[in-house]
């Protein structure tokens, strides 16, 4: 790589863009993390004030021999979001909803929306942005789409590319595409233009139509895969939209200007019954006699977790629904018409879980506030395990792995029992209905026998998904933890035309490089290694419930939902 002139470059980036732009250590500090284990200074960061200053940016960053990285709210938990580029954060200006049509039900959105902002706005007329990933009050659209993100209610709603219906993106040789569904005949006239799209267009068709027979054998059967890039999306149907391909493609094939996005209606009414079971894997047993329910989540929270809540004061008096000591409890949710119907539908899992043996406790909550601690308890469970004190902390990298319902149990118990014969503790919780359960090993990545650790247990924990079936990306991403899997995971020929895809689309490879192709071993680039020594700083707060100002500091990832003491 070519070095880079910093002094010439920042000259250009500032008489060209309007934005704030920097280039000083601490700024760049700041977004050299996100949420995950990694940690990559940029060379610089651009909030754009319009789509002009993207494109100028854009441009003057490939002259430069720049990357080129956009970014949202930073809440990546693969390392998606950190790289040695020129960040581009929308988040601050270029944030605005564009356009609501409540009869058609979209809305097209820059961005840098923030998810839960939008759903503020929709609320009056029933409707709202479905996915809803646990940080939805700060992701910003451009990273749910560019992350494929989904959360709780996935398994009646799916994920961010079952909602996105067009995106208006920026190649790096400063062509806009709109890119929205094509039937055979408008995508074969498009095809056969004589423009970068045309050109994009007909390779793509080659692309999918050399490897259907690979993409259909290779590709998980199940609805939680967001690895790699969605081909699959173009061979199931008969309308082909590249706006699909964009959605997961993490910012490695164009910078997202704007989008338009499905909306559904707000459920008429809701209820929620807190399954409690003394043994963990009972609970995910349990979810197969769940689903048939017709449940709208199924969340699971293991006691390790629960007992954090309990000692914290922000979430203690959240738990009014915990009746003992339980090993692990599923948050089971219903929707209905009406409330008697959703009441109605709990009352039914109960009786069959009885008969069944199953729990030995099922409160519910059918009011609004209710409901809402019971959620909220469920939102911080990622923040509650980052509070956990100790050098080892329970780390994300084999957190996201989705396998069928039906062999859930046993993969989790597999890699408990891998993980408990190399002594090492685990938490978990999450989507239990959808087969993607986060399992979060707690290590200490200063230690370098735990980061060997951290890769054998990868190791075993991807032949595991591997053999079941499931994907080693159920929803956090490829980024850098996951990406090194690529090509043992789809075999060469998918890889090839991963490959492919990102050479029509990004030709110089300055869009995020490192992500889904050619990444580098899941252990460089670690926030903390075996070389990290913490800055021991006099202080006249104690620090006591810390250990001192050091591991204060350390319980923050970035993830922006760290539990109050």
């Amino acid at each position: 790589m070519t070095a880079i002139n910093t002094e010439a470059f920042e000259r250009d980036l500032r008489n060209r863009v309007h934005g704030e732009i920097s280039f000083d250590e601490v700024t760049r500090g700041i977004y050299s993390t996100d949420a995950s284990i990694y940690r990559i200074q940029p060379v610089a960061v651009v909030a754009p004030r319009d789509e002009s200053d993207v494109r100028l940016a854009v441009q003057t960053a490939i002259e430069h021999g720049v990357s080129i990285l956009p970014r949202g709210g930073g809440t990546s938990l693969a390392g998606q979001a950190v790289g040695a580029s020129m960040v581009l954060d929308f988040s601050r200006h270029m944030n605005r909803i564009l356009q609501i049509n409540v009869e058609e039900r979209w809305a097209r959105v820059q961005p840098g929306v923030v998810r839960d902002e939008l759903n503020a706005v929709l609320a009056k007329d029933g409707l709202h942005f479905a996915p809803d990933p646990a940080t939805s009050d700060r992701s910003n659209f451009g990273g749910m789409i560019a992350n494929n993100s989904s959360g709780t209610r996935s398994i009646i709603y799916g994920k961010t590319v079952d909602h996105v219906l067009e995106t208006r993106v920026l190649l790096t040789d400063g062509e806009v595409l709109d890119l929205r569904a094509l039937d055979a005949e408008e995508y074969a006239l498009r095809a056969r233009a004589s423009t970068r799209e045309g050109a994009i267009l007909r390779r793509m068709r080659e692309i999918i139509e050399d490897n259907r027979e690979e993409i259909e054998k290779r590709y998980p059967k199940i609805m939680r895969r967001v690895m790699g890039y969605n081909l699959d999306e173009l061979t199931r149907s008969s309308q082909w939209n590249l706006a699909k391909l964009i959605t997961g493609s993490e910012g490695t094939l164009a910078t997202i200007l704007d989008a338009k996005v499905n909306l559904e209606p707000l459920p008429g009414a809701s209820s929620i019954c807190i399954v409690h079971f003394q043994d963990l894997m009972e609970a995910i047993r349990a979810v197969v006699s769940i689903l048939p329910h017709g449940p709208s989540a199924v969340e699971i929270m293991d006691g390790s977790v629960l007992q954090m809540a309990r000692e914290q004061l922000s979430i203690a008096p959240l738990i009014d629904f915990l009746e003992g000591e339980p090993a692990a409890i599923l948050m089971v949710e219903f929707y209905g018409d009406v409330q008697d119907q959703a009441k109605e539908k709990c009352d039914a899992l109960v009786a069959d879980l009885k008969g069944r043996g199953m729990g030995y406790a099922y409160p519910m909550r059918h009011d609004a506030a209710g409901k809402a601690r019971v959620l909220s308890v469920r939102k911080n469970g990622l923040g509650l395990m980052l509070g956990m004190k100790g050098d080892r902390r329970p780390i994300p990298f084999i957190e996201d792995a989705a396998v069928p319902v039906e062999v859930l149990a046993e993969y989790v118990g597999k890699v408990l029992d891998f993980c408990r014969s190399l002594e090492v503790p685990v938490s978990l919780y999450a989507h239990a209905s959808v087969g993607l359960i986060h399992i979060r090993p707690r290590l200490d990545l200063r230690n370098r026998q735990d980061i060997d650790l951290m890769k054998r247990i990868s190791r075993q924990a991807f032949e595991f998904v591997r053999s079941y079936g499931g994907s080693w990306s159920g929803e956090h991403g490829d980024g850098l933890v996951r990406s090194p899997y690529m090509e043992d995971f789809y075999g060469p020929a998918i890889y090839a035309a991963f490959k492919e895809v990102k050479k029509l689309f990004d030709p110089a490879g300055l869009m995020n490089p490192g992500k889904i192709l050619d990444a580098g071993p899941m252990d460089q680039n670690l926030r903390y290694g075996p070389d990290y020594h913490a800055a021991r700083l006099p202080t006249f707060y104690h620090y006591r419930n810390e250990g001192s100002f050091a591991e204060a500091v350390e319980l923050c990832t970035g993830v922006g939902a760290a539990a109050k003491p």
